[in-house]
């Protein structure tokens, strides 16, 4: 038996710490997954390097502030779990972990990260959100098997233009950083289906055309005044939300979009809505809520499957929408 397994044991019992182990200690050279998460854990062992068929571990909801030097010693690990800690950097021993596929890191503290990082080359999902990162190295490029990729509410004030090796990534969020433009090479992730833009100051939306197999687009708060490329190129798009800008007006391009079937454009400026609305012949919900709209076009009644309708806070009456039978829901009071 090794020493260091008893260590660990004599850890987890005087910190009393609950766990998925064995029972038997003899049984944990063998052990793949080990959950410690919940236990208000400070501090890790250097035990836990022991481990060394370890292939996912769970440090969700702990006191963390730093991960051990041991964690080089976990050669096998695929999925690591920190969301919910007080990490404040990650060590550079976490670049060994070469077979890492999964990385949660979420709701920390971490304002860079280590150059080793981006030796995780096999990487397919990593969650850095909710933490207080202002600058990704253009060494991210290495990470191109990556899937999913979350960035969101940090201090982005910029992204490396390292996207165009990145083509099976098909989930990206961008939200609630600080950024005004993205990178040219965004425009060459060919297989990105989510992207997700929410509270930045984006301006530079042409890059976005290229996108074709785009089915989700979040836009909201980006004091957008125009939608200033193609819109209809997005031509699998099921899901626009341009919430909380300053649109004027919606392109009439945007009538071409068959497969759409949820607008949100609500806490805008709209005046009108496009004159062949009627012809998103798949639109399910639709949400202007806290606009200026005084009428709506007369095609809006061929908007035969839509259901839930947000019209509040226009200058819109319920009789307005009486004759579109297919609606469950309307927040317009009846007068």
């Amino acid at each position: 038996m090794k020493k260091e397994f008893v260590d660990f044991s004599k850890w987890l019992r005087v910190n009393n710490i609950k766990t998925t182990l064995p029972t038997n200690i003899e049984e944990w050279e063998s052990v793949v997954s080990i959950n410690l998460s919940n236990n208000q854990i400070r501090e890790l062992p250097e035990s836990l390097g022991a481990f060394s068929n370890l292939s996912i571990l769970n440090l969700t909801n702990n006191r963390l502030r730093k991960l051990p030097t041991c964690i080089k010693n976990l050669k096998k690990l695929r999925n690591l779990q920190c969301e919910n800690n007080l990490l404040e950097e990650l060590p550079s021993e976490i670049g060994a972990l070469e077979n890492l596929m999964v990385l949660n890191i979420n709701g920390n503290r971490l304002k860079e990260l280590p150059n080793e990082f981006y030796n995780l080359k096999n990487m397919t999902r990593l969650t850095l959100a909710t933490n207080f990162i202002e600058h990704i190295s253009e060494k991210l490029k290495n990470l191109n098997k990556l899937l999913y990729l979350s960035l969101d509410t940090n201090l982005l004030k910029e992204l490396p233009d390292v996207f165009a090796d990145m083509s099976a990534l098909y989930f990206l969020d961008l939200s609630y950083n600080e950024l005004t433009s993205l990178p040219n090479s965004i425009s060459e992730i060919a297989e990105l289906q989510t992207l997700l833009l929410e509270g930045n100051q984006i301006k530079n939306l042409p890059s976005l055309e290229s996108h074709d197999m785009l089915i989700k687009l979040n836009l909201n708060g980006n004091n957008l005044e125009n939608l200033d490329f193609d819109i209809s190129k997005l031509e699998d798009l099921q899901i626009l939300t341009l919430d909380n800008n300053n649109l004027k007006n919606l392109p009439d391009k945007i009538c071409e979009l068959k497969k759409l079937n949820y607008l949100s454009v609500s806490e805008n400026s709209l005046e009108k809505l496009p004159t062949h609305i009627g012809d998103l012949e798949n639109l399910l919900e639709l949400d202007v809520e806290e606009n200026c709209l005084k009428t709506l076009p007369e095609s809006f009644s061929n908007l035969r499957k839509l259901k839930n309708l947000y019209l509040g806070k226009n200058e819109i009456k319920y009789e307005d929408v009486l004759n579109i039978h297919t609606i469950e829901f309307c927040d317009l009071a009846k007068t």
